[in-house]
């Protein structure tokens, strides 16, 4: 049964989501992704007769919470990216900041059952190779390099935005090689074992895939304006995105156990004991790094770190607290660029179902609502517009206010002329809709509409 109740829970997502039952479409992603990490874990745990992480209350709790700040790091970078941003989230903020906690907190969970999962079928558990010398000199300067990477990203975001998946592994993993090195992936590449590091690698590229598969299916959603590869997706995600997910999984083993080595978080321990390594000498005057002849220590010979007092506890706890509620503010001001639209009809009890008003037939709303028919085809236009690839309600209407009144419209309209029109029109907004976003909105107008591509109010096709 353990392994039938999480399959159970993941066909009743899709299920629910297929009959558009909410929460379940907007949520779809969290609805989806908890029974996924259980069937991860309990396969892992079939595989190789191993503990399972789900059954740990103490570990789960800390991978969990530790995966939202660790997440949001990331979140906080793209402020200044604007790679991505949110649609069709909740109207309600208690009910949207949970969901987005809840969504974020399977992130480094993800990374860590599916690397398991992978080890306990035999996935590069015997990859070794020569190991290789870098020393404590190096790792510092590999470090520098994290923190210049980070700098010269939000320095110059529109061109080196590739560098955001890798710096965080170069600033956290060396805190790692330092003071605990068997849980270092730098000090993994110093003992020539590279197991770890493939299945890490390929773990952020099987669940990057289910990560896009399950977030193109919700309603509530990410959508990606990343420069220069806007026009051709997969899913969400431009092809060459998918390349950042075996470095992003990286990331995340580094900066979680970074924070383990801190003792501030419980370290995910080695389904087996890490087999012994061929010695490495430090390079001439340095001293003995963690990997070497002299400064490695076996498997057996390794301390657990001392737990961290209250007070150190409660205080990476309170920081993380408040950057996380600082970055999720941030979001809304940001990133979250619409809520799911709400239609109330005259003359019609209680709120409809934008999607469904919007497949359903003029002569019919007019007959639900009791209003003229030319009434309820611009309602049925305003709310295709509004369930037009995240538009909104907010955005639908500013659409209106501009001449934008039906898809047919939208998708004759030339986007950086749009996007201009609506910030002379409403010099109150903020970043949403950048002009990036607009262009998103018009290629679906035009998918939607193809007959209206060519011509019409607002010029030709972009």
């Amino acid at each position: 049964m353990r392994l039938a109740w999480p399959l159970i829970a993941l066909a009743a997502a899709w299920v629910l989501l297929l009959l558009d039952r909410e929460p379940v479409p907007t949520w779809f992603y969290v609805f989806a992704w908890y029974p996924t990490l259980a069937l991860f874990d309990e396969l892992a745990a079939r595989f190789h007769r191993g503990a399972r992480v789900l059954a740990q209350p103490a570990l789960v709790f800390s991978l969990f919470g530790w995966s939202v700040p660790i997440w949001l790091f990331f979140e906080a970078v793209n402020f200044r990216l604007a790679n991505w941003y949110y649609v069709y989230l909740p109207r309600s903020p208690a009910e949207r900041w949970a969901g987005i906690v809840l969504s974020f907190a399977t992130v480094v969970p993800a990374v860590i059952l599916a690397e398991r999962l992978l080890f306990a079928a035999g996935f590069a558990r015997h990859w070794r190779r020569r190991p290789l010398a870098l020393g404590l000199r190096d790792v510092r300067v590999l470090a520098w390099a994290g923190g210049l990477g980070l700098a010269a990203v939000l320095l110059v975001p529109d061109r080196l935005y590739p560098l955001t998946w890798g710096v965080a592994f170069l600033l956290a993993d060396p805190v790692v090689y330092r003071r605990r090195p068997e849980w270092s992936l730098l000090a993994d590449i110093e003992r020539g074992e590279w197991g770890r590091i493939a299945r890490l690698m390929a773990a952020g590229l099987l669940i990057g895939g289910i990560w896009e598969g399950y977030n193109y299916v919700a309603r509530g959603k990410w959508i990606y304006t990343v420069p220069l590869l806007e026009d051709v997706k997969w899913f969400e995600m431009p092809p060459l995105g998918f390349v950042g997910f075996p470095f992003f999984a990286l990331e995340a083993w580094a900066m979680y156990h970074a924070l383990a080595s801190l003792g501030v978080a419980l370290p995910v321990l080695d389904p087996t004991p890490r087999p012994a390594a061929a010695p490495v000498a430090p390079a001439a005057g340095e001293p003995p790094s963690p990997g070497s002849a002299s400064g490695r220590r076996g498997a057996a010979d390794f301390r657990e770190p001392p737990p961290a007092g209250a007070r150190k506890a409660v205080l990476a706890a309170a920081g993380a607290a408040l950057f996380s509620i600082a970055t999720l503010a941030g979001m809304e001001r940001w990133t979250t660029s619409s809520t799911v639209p709400v239609v109330v009809l005259p003359g019609a009890a209680g709120e409809w179902s934008p999607w469904q008003l919007a497949r359903m037939a003029p002569e019919s709303i007019a007959a639900a609502a009791g209003i003229p028919l030319d009434s309820a085809r611009a309602i049925r236009e305003h709310v295709r517009l509004a369930t037009l690839r995240g538009i909104g309600t907010a955005h639908a209407s500013r659409l209106e206010t501009v001449g934008i009144h039906t898809i047919c419209q939208l998708a004759a309209s030339d986007p950086g002329e749009i996007w201009r029109r609506l910030r002379k029109a409403h010099p109150e907004l903020g970043r949403r809709p950048t002009e990036a976003e607009v262009r998103v909105w018009v290629r679906a107008a035009r998918r939607a509409c193809p007959s209206g591509a060519g011509s019409g109010p607002g010029g030709s096709r972009s």
